[in-house]
């Protein structure tokens, strides 16, 4: 049976980054690299919430509820 090396890098559980071995005890994580990588898997969702919610707020109901909205905003 064939014996690969152990790897070089490995990447952090929590944010992705490839870490030595050796380093990985002291690594801290990017809050913004974290977060990408969190979003990672649901990347596609969150571009199909942006499409539907700017095409719902371009149409009339959408319209009139930022009108509404900004008028309860104003009133006391």
């Amino acid at each position: 049976m064939l014996a690969l090396p152990p790897p070089r890098h490995m990447p952090c559980d929590r944010c992705g980054a490839s870490l030595r071995p050796e380093a990985a005890a002291e690594h801290v994580c990017d809050e913004e690299r974290r977060l990408s990588y969190e979003l990672f898997p649901v990347r596609q969702e969150v571009d199909r919430l942006e499409t539907e919610l700017s095409a719902w707020l371009e149409s009339p109901a959408g319209r009139f509820a930022q009108y509404d909205a900004a008028r309860r905003r104003r009133s006391p």
